[in-house]
Parts: structure tokens; C-alpha cells; sequence
């Protein structure tokens, strides 16, 4: 009978592998990092489902530093999901150091990002241990094992780990994800899969409103349906209809592309989404008024039905109008001031449904140009006042009367009445908005 129980055994056995394996140049599992802590030579053979770059193993759909091919490198704050940077990570999965990970199943991220387990051990349920939990498969080498890349046991989500999708070693082509055991093409929120490729069912001309439906020539596709020009607010950029307010790849005029990092908010690129906008997949919208996202990312309103206060009815809410299927507001809205349809020029905003010239604080608008009344001698104190030569004594007709021996009537004997132009009392400065004396500054 042995001194010593089972799992010790275990361990111990696993422990003389690691240490051959390390004396003929062969990976050891385990380890963190490269090949277990070991530089991997230049000619290294790698696993199905990864390549070499720079004389090392990765996998090209999941690795931050080279995302899709080698050397292609996510931005801090992307993840690297089936060879493509993206803000966030497929559902069941967490972003790791710029890796999507299960953190149920990965032995370098077993539990919590940055919790390895030991040699011999595998992660299942999140912890770590000697054996897979029942709904997890046990695999060799490769797949969701960490990022040490030998051979030895590991656990496997089958469901959803895309190098052992449905089995063991079956690896998902790239750009594509595992779901429900079959691999499928990861789209974003709002695109749909036609022919193995991502598009927008909403501008796509080959596939507008249904995959295969193609716009004839001269029409593009906007909002679902093939047009002559695009709807209101919409742009036509390289035959497709584009959103300038929203599109990070057409933000504020076609070709105007947003840095990584960067999301297109009302026609600027900025670090995070204006107010009243929410980032869906790496896009600013209004969850009130977007026909795709309304009142939450990814809901859609059927067709005959608009967004209006973040639900779909099938007329918009008291203030609002329809402009081509999205409710705007007409006397606020810059791109639909008054009228669906009607753009304010740049430096005006829209003011109960009219475009006027937006002033900064402190100036006045007078008839469409900002002025300061306090300094301007042709708009001094008001619109219109000009300071300049002494204006005439109104005449007496029109002078208000006042009682005999008042006093009003009294000062109105020797005491002429001010005008725009009368001078300040000798010694004393003009009050702001004044002019100082007749054909003086304001």
C-alpha cells in the first residue's frame, strides 16, 4: 500500500514531464506566458488554430498583439474577438489583458483575470483542480488551455470555446465564433449575416432589407429600402447611404474616419458619446429615437412602427414628427428645423423651429450678426443705437405734459432730455452700453 495518495502521485508524475519536456525543448503546460516561461525557436511548429509571429505560438483571433495577422496590435481599451479589435468581448466571455477568455475554463485566467493554475491542474467552474466538471470536456493540448501552449490536459466549453467547437480540436475558421456547438460569423449588434459576411440590412445596396435584395442602379439603400437618394439626415457615400451625425467611418462628411478609440457624436469624433446618445457597439445613438435601437441597443422596431421616447408605436409622441420613420423634434432638432428635411448652416442651432445665429455669452444676436452692446458704436446699449452726432430735442408736441409747479416741470425747464448720445457729466466715465460724448465712442 502507498505512503502517499493519489493526487500526489499525480502531481509528482506530471512534475517529471514538465521537467523532460524542458530539457529536450518541448513546451511545458502550465507555465505562463511562452511555451511555459521558455522562449519558442524561431522554426517552432505551432498547434492547429495558431501561427508563429515574431518566433512564438499565438492565435491570430484572439491575441491583442496580433489581431488577425502578426503584429496587428488592439488599442488598450479593445479586445481581440475573432480577428477583429473590438469594445467588447462575446457573451459568456471577459476581456483578460486584451483577451476574450472564459474565465470557467482558462488556466491562466481560471476564476478571476491573472489567476493561473498550477502544473497538472486544469480550471473547470472557475476553480482549480485534478479533474472537468460534468458539463465540460476534457481536451489535449491547444484550445481555451491559457496561453502556455503545450500539451496536457485542459477543460473545454464545447458550446462556446471556438478551438474545440462541438469536440475537441475542432477549430473555427477565422472570423467566426462558436455558439450553441456550431461556428457561426460574428456580427455586431445591428448587422446581420448574408453569405458568411456582416452587413447593415438598412444601407447595404446588395443586401437591402433582406440578404440577396439588391438596389438597382442609381438608387441606394436607405433604411431598408432601395431609393433614388437617401432619407433625411442621410448621406451618400460611396453609393451607400450614410449618417454623418453617427457613422465613425463618415463622421461629419464622407471619408471623415474617427481614430480608434474615438466615436462619431453628433458629427464629431469624441472619446466617449454626447449627451443623450449611448454607445451600441462603437456607434452613438439615441436610444430615444434610433428605429434600431430603441430604448435599448439592438431593439428594433418593425416595420410601420417608429421610436418615440424610447418604444416603438406606430406614431410619435405629442411634439415630435415622423421624418422618414425617425421622430424629430422640429424646433430643436438642427437637421430638421421647422421641416423634416431643413438643415441649419454651421454656427447657427435651431430655436423654435428656426435657425438662428448662436451667440457666446455676453454678445447679442442683431439681424445675424453676434454684437457686444457695450462697446459696439453702431449697436450701443441696443440694436440699432448709433452713436454719432447729438440727436435733435424731440418736439414739443410730442414731450409728455406736466403739472404747473411740479417739480418734473420745474427740471424740465433747464434740464434737456437724454438721448443715446448725451455726454457723461465732466469727470465721470460713461456707464457701459452709453456714448461717452455727442460723435464719441460707445
Amino acid at each position: 500500500m502507498s505512503l502517499f495518495p493519489p493526487w500526489f502521485r499525480v502531481t509528482m508524475v506530471t512534475l517529471a514531464l514538465a521537467v523532460t519536456g524542458c530539457t529536450s525543448g518541448a513546451a511545458v503546460v502550465g507555465g505562463l506566458g511562452d511555451g511555459g516561461g521558455m522562449d519558442a525557436a524561431i522554426d517552432v511548429s505551432c498547434t492547429t488554430g495558431q501561427r508563429a509571429c515574431s518566433g512564438r505560438c499565438v492565435d491570430n483571433q484572439s491575441d491583442p498583439d496580433n489581431c488577425g495577422a502578426c503584429g496587428t496590435r488592439c488599442q488598450r481599451i479593445e479586445a481581440c474577438v475573432a480577428g477583429r479589435c473590438a469594445l467588447a468581448c462575446p457573451g459568456g466571455q471577459t476581456a483578460c489583458n486584451g483577451r476574450c477568455v472564459d474565465l470557467g475554463t482558462d488556466r491562466a485566467n481560471c476564476g478571476t483575470c491573472g489567476t493561473a493554475c498550477g502544473t497538472g491542474l486544469v480550471c473547470s467552474g472557475g476553480q482549480c483542480g485534478l479533474e472537468c466538471g460534468a458539463s465540460l470536456a476534457t481536451c489535449m493540448s491547444g484550445g481555451d488551455a491559457g496561453t502556455d501552449g503545450g500539451a496536457g490536459r485542459y477543460c473545454a466549453n464545447t458550446r462556446t470555446d471556438r478551438l474545440n467547437c462541438g469536440s475537441c480540436g475542432n477549430v473555427c475558421p477565422a472570423g467566426q465564433i462558436c455558439e450553441g456547438a456550431t461556428c457561426i460569423t460574428s456580427c455586431a449588434a445591428g448587422l446581420t449575416t448574408c453569405s458568411d459576411r456582416c452587413v447593415d440590412l438598412q444601407s447595404d445596396n446588395n443586401n437591402c432589407g433582406t440578404c440577396g435584395t439588391t438596389c438597382p442602379g442609381g438608387q441606394v439603400c436607405s433604411a431598408g429600402t432601395c431609393r433614388v437618394s437617401c432619407g433625411a439626415g442621410l448621406i451618400v457615400c460611396g453609393g451607400v447611404c450614410r449618417d454623418p451625425q453617427t457613422d465613425n467611418a463618415n463622421c461629419g462628411a464622407c471619408g471623415r474616419a474617427c481614430p480608434s478609440g474615438q466615436l462619431c457624436s453628433g458629427g464629431v469624433c469624441r472619446v466617449t458619446c454626447g449627451a443623450a446618445t449611448t454607445e451600441c457597439s462603437g456607434v452613438c445613438r439615441d436610444l430615444q429615437t434610433d428605429n434600431a435601437n430603441c430604448g435599448a441597443c439592438g431593439t428594433a422596431c418593425v416595420a410601420g412602427r417608429v421610436c418615440s421616447a424610447g418604444a416603438c408605436n406606430v406614431s410619435c409622441a405629442a411634439g415630435l414628427d415622423n421624418c422618414d420613420g425617425t421622430c424629430r423634434d422640429l424646433t430643436t432638432d438642427r437637421a430638421h428645423c421647422g421641416a423634416c428635411g431643413r438643415t441649419c448652416a454651421a454656427g447657427q442651432v435651431c430655436a423654435n423651429g428656426a435657425c438662428a445665429v448662436s451667440c457666446l455669452s455676453g454678445y447679442t444676436d442683431c439681424t445675424g450678426a453676434c454684437r457686444d452692446l457695450q462697446t459696439d458704436n453702431t449697436n450701443c446699449g441696443a440694436c440699432g443705437r448709433v452713436c454719432g452726432a447729438a440727436r435733435p430735442a424731440p418736439a414739443a408736441s410730442a414731450r409728455c405734459p406736466a403739472a404747473a409747479g411740479s417739480s418734473s416741470a420745474r427740471a424740465s425747464a433747464v434740464t434737456p432730455r437724454a438721448t443715446a448720445t448725451t455726454a457723461a457729466p465732466a469727470g465721470r466715465a460713461a456707464p457701459p452700453g452709453r456714448c461717452a460724448a455727442p460723435g464719441a465712442a460707445c
